[in-house]
């Protein structure tokens, strides 16, 4: 009563109340009123509008996680929410309200999530970049460009660790990604509060359009509840952008003069312990960008800096094709939406026709970047994206400083879609000419039969290297629903297919492939989510003659908490045309080979202080016998330190021999603050006898400002031997110190 008094006499205009009044009058009534609201909503065309608010800069909130300031009594409020898991769109067990005002220079947005029980809220969490999943956590997406495809991501969890990321097609997710922006939360009596600012200079946007697309979710993870504004649809992930809510009244914003200056020195000095030569370097270093206009950017880097980029994901090849190895690097991460090209095509990365990892990398050998251009951004509809370099030589292998570039562009179409093209040219090798040339078209049709989601993309590349030309054709049509799902999968990739600046392991096949599930989503019931599904594929080579087939199914169960479950039997087909050598050392002859594996993997959450993973696989390959052991285990005692192991163990037991692979590593991190942390990493295998340590300290003491310091330490560990000789190879160690100039 006393709360719908205040509201009553608020309405009437009769008193201003205070933000805390505000709050409590909206909570209670919206309680109460959200489930009749909810009944009357269509959430297949449910979009939501927020009219941001405008405020002076002299007005700007400071931001340490308190909507004490004046400033937020005056900000646009949203507080219709709804529940997407475990239930759709009904009310969350916990209410929320975001405010949105933004002055000329930035964006600023807090979120108060109210809790009926703030001791249960869950933060385990505290380094750069947190698994958000586990914890309690708000997520800002904006796309500022209506791409409905496209977004930039902001998370923070309860102890303010933030995170953010770029995400493309509502699927991939990259939070290698880096920028300049401001989060701080903390647990108040009643919830816990976040509050943002992200600066225009940060983000790319369009000035022409008139709404940004925007997304917030909360989650709730002691009962594993996600929360949304808009999007209330369980078979769509949290990152997608299909029917995202509208944000109005963003107009007149600055980038002041749109220049930023990111100025590095490193020190680096090493030991080489097989020769006992020790080296020391003092590399200045810098990356400027310009924002030519609002939504699109210029960037310029010299003698690039990768020293805080961390070690890959250890991987030992058995097969027959080379491995991929995804891109880490922040210059080349930076708008990396724009260059996306084929959609789910590339899901398997087979045909790519441009990879930036192959600039600065030469048959494994790492080569210095000299200098590097970059064009991102929109003019007028299109998007577009042009990337030229200058890399060093690589004299270990005789291979000289190359040119190389790319460019890709594309343009909406009908009111999902987009039609594009890519150019790139150059071979990082310097042994061809090589340019290539394609093509896309990504069509996307929201709410098909009343739930559903369609999307079918089409890609054609050609490439030309030295006079020999041939291209690759592909297709990828999947269906989302609630209920039924599917994808069907063409590719043909020409023998004589060769980007030089993509990534092709398998020229000169034909695949077919196809599968499809049903889901489900029981209620009152231990299980969260289920499905059961079918595959079913062939691959041939150009003249249609069998290759390789496979069948098969799968079960997978997920329980309220979120551990999960995960069944799968598959039957193959290989025919082997060439011999070739598991891991380099037992070789598999030429022949026609079928054989049936399974697959059993069980994962306990990761919210838990203590969360294990376990997986094994068995079955038959190539007239023999083979196992794959693997598990991991995670300790997470307190928000400042966090403990993983992995290792995983491989053995083939075929007539030509046997082998057993040890695959091995240990993370740690030890958070001081969300801004200072050591991250520290240890690989080892057997194949290759290779030890890696590495470990990062990091620093930013303000946004703008960074400190970094690393130390590797690499060896040769023998696997015959015990006691095993452990051999020394190298030792580095690194001091970057880094600043960026906005103007």
């Amino acid at each position: 009563m006393k709360y719908a008094l205040v509201a009553f006499t608020i309405a009437l205009g009769l008193t201003t109340p205070s933000l805390a009044e505000r709050d409590q009058a909206n909570q209670a009534l919206t309680t109460n009123d959200a489930a009749s609201v909810t009944q009357n909503r269509n959430f297949e065309t449910y979009s939501p509008l927020a009219h941001a608010i405008r405020i002076d800069e002299e007005n700007a909130p400071i931001i340490d996680g308190d909507l004490s300031d004046a400033a937020w009594a005056n900000a646009a409020t949203i507080d219709e929410f709804y529940q997407v898991q475990p239930e759709e769109g009904i009310t969350p067990t916990q209410p929320t309200r975001a405010y949105i005002m933004y002055d000329q220079k930035n964006l600023y947005i807090g979120i108060y999530s109210y809790d009926s029980n703030p001791e249960e809220i869950r933060r385990s969490q505290m380094q750069r970049d947190p698994e958000l999943q586990n914890d309690d956590a708000v997520r800002i997406l904006i796309d500022s460009y209506g791409s409905f495809r496209d977004s930039f991501f902001f998370g923070v969890n309860p102890n303010g660790a933030r995170s953010d990321a770029l995400t493309e097609n509502g699927s991939s997710f990259k939070d290698q990604w880096n920028t300049i922006w401001r989060a701080k939360a903390q647990v108040v009596e009643d919830g816990w509060i976040a509050e943002f600012a992200i600066p225009f200079q940060s983000i790319s946007f369009d000035p022409s359009i008139d709404e940004w697309n925007m997304q917030i979710v909360r989650t709730v993870r002691r009962n594993n509840e996600e929360i949304r504004w808009a999007n209330i649809d369980r078979s769509r992930n949290r990152i997608d952008m299909t029917n995202p809510g509208r944000v109005s009244g963003i107009e007149d914003i600055r980038s002041g003069l749109g220049l930023e200056v990111q100025a590095f020195v490193t020190g680096a000095g090493s030991r080489d312990w097989v020769t006992d030569n020790d080296s020391f370097e003092l590399n200045p270093s810098g990356n400027v960008f310009y924002k030519i206009t609002p939504s699109l950017t210029g960037s310029l880097t010299f003698n690039t800096d990768f020293s805080d980029t961390g070690l890959d994901d250890r991987q030992v090849n058995t097969g027959r094709f080379s491995l991929f190895f995804p891109e880490t690097r922040d210059f080349f991460l930076q708008d990396a939406a724009v260059f996306e090209f084929g959609g789910r095509i590339f899901n398997r990365s087979n045909g790519l026709p441009f990879f930036s990892r192959n600039i600065g990398n030469v048959q494994g050998v790492p080569v210095d970047i000299v200098a590097g251009a970059k064009l991102s951004g929109k003019i007028g509809p299109a998007n577009v994206g042009l990337i030229s370099t200058r890399t060093g030589s690589a004299d270990s292998i005789g291979v000289d400083g190359q040119y190389l570039s790319s460019a890709r562009i594309s343009v909406p179409v009908l009111s999902e879609s987009k039609v594009g093209v890519v150019f790139t040219n150059g071979d990082p090798s310097g042994a061809s000419n090589n340019t290539v040339a394609g093509a896309d078209f990504q069509y996307k049709k929201s709410n098909l039969f009343g739930e559903g989601t369609l999307t079918a993309d089409f890609s054609y590349v050609g490439t030309f290297n030295d006079g020999v030309s041939d291209d690759m054709l592909a297709s990828h049509i999947a269906y989302r629903s609630q209920t039924w799902n599917g994808n069907l999968i063409f590719r043909d990739i020409g023998d004589e297919y060769a980007p030089k600046l993509g990534f092709v392991n398998r020229p000169g096949i034909r695949r077919y492939q196809t599968n499809g599930w049903r889901a489900y989503r029981p209620s009152n019931s231990f299980l969260r989510y289920a499905e059961t599904g079918a595959f079913l594929g062939a691959i041939t080579d150009q003249s249609g003659e069998r290759q390789d087939q496979f069948y098969g199914g799968w079960i997978f169960m997920q329980n309220d908490p979120g551990d999960e479950v995960f069944l799968q039997y598959e039957h193959s087909y290989e025919r082997i045309n060439a011999p070739f050598s598991i891991a380099g050392e037992v070789p598999v002859a030429i022949g026609e080979y079928r054989y049936g594996q399974q697959e059993i993997r069980v994962e306990s959450t990761r919210s838990r202080p203590f969360a294990a993973e376990a997986k094994v696989r068995w079955g038959g390959v190539y007239d023999g016998d083979f196992l794959q052991i693997g598990s991991e285990v995670s300790v997470r005692p307190n928000k400042h330190f966090e403990l993983a192991a992995g290792h995983e163990y491989i053995e083939f037991a075929l007539p030509s021999g046997e082998i057993g692979i040890h695959i091995a590593s240990i993370n740690s991190t030890i958070a001081f603050t969300p801004d200072m942390t050591i991250k520290t990493e240890i690989q080892y295998d057997n194949i290759s006898e290779a030890f890696t340590f590495f470990s990062r300290f990091s620093w930013e003491p303000v946004p703008e400002r960074e400190i970094f310091l690393s130390f590797g330490h690499t060896a040769l560990i023998g696997r015959t031997e015990f006691p095993r000789d452990f051999n020394s190879q190298g030792t580095s160690l690194a001091l970057r110190l880094g600043h960026t100039f906005r103007l």
